[in-house]
Formats: C-alpha cells, structure tokens, sequence
C-alpha cells in the first residue's frame, strides 16, 4: 500500500511541474534571450488570464548576488484594460528552468499598461486570447 502511494505521489509530483514551452519571441537585450509561454498553464476568470512564461538567456545573468541562465515568471494580464502584473518568479541555474532553483520571489506587484510592439503585448495576446 505505502509503494502504491509514493508511486502515485511520484507521478503527480512530476507532471504537475512539467511546462510545455512555446518559443512566442526573442530580444536582444540582457545579453539575448528567447522568451517562452506554457500555454497549458493558462487560467482566465473574470476578464484577466494566468500564464507561466520562461525567460532562456543566452549568457549568465547577475541580479543581487544571484546568477542564473533562465527565469520562470508566473503573470496575470488584464485583457480589458492591457494590463500586467507579476505575481511570482523563480531563477534557475541552468537553460530552461534545469538546474538547481537559485532564487524565487512569490509577492504580487503594481499593475502596468502593457507596452505597444512589445515582448509584454506578445504576451498578453497569447494569454488573453487562448
């Protein structure tokens, strides 16, 4: 019985934490980067929508005393208004969110209008129109 239970506690600890990327763009700033959607991971209710997105930088990032190659930032966007928020982030030594977890933040932060033309408006668009 403890077998079946750490079995069945294994594979929903795995699939529960396996995002399927979406390349939706890439910038050159911050050294490069190509930025990515889990569009699995989308939650709408009352005219705002969820989403994980992974940011995959092509050289070492420093914030803080912290170095990492790729940041996971959960969002909310306001499809009405175009606004975004970050709700949460984690940065992780490694490409694609490998690696060990080095650092993460859970606290909501302001609401900002979404810039036209924008890595932010690709975003909001695969969110807000999924």
């Amino acid at each position: 019985m403890k077998k079946a239970l750490l079995t069945l506690a294994l594979i929903f600890t795995s699939t529960s934490t396996i995002a399927e990327w979406t390349r939706i763009g890439e910038d050159g700033r911050e050294g490069g980067y190509a930025l990515y959607a889990d569009t699995a991971s989308i939650r709408k209710a009352a005219g705002r929508a969820k989403m994980a997105i992974l940011f995959d930088y092509q050289t070492l990032q420093k914030a803080a005393g912290a170095e990492f190659l790729s940041k996971k930032v959960r969002r909310e966007y306001e499809c009405r208004e175009k606004q975004i928020r970050t709700l949460a982030y984690s940065l992780f030594s490694l490409h694609m969110e490998h690696g060990d977890q080095i650092r993460s933040y859970n606290q909501p932060q302001k609401w900002e209008t979404v810039k036209p033309d924008s890595l932010e408006e690709v975003e909001w668009g695969v969110a807000c129109s999924q």
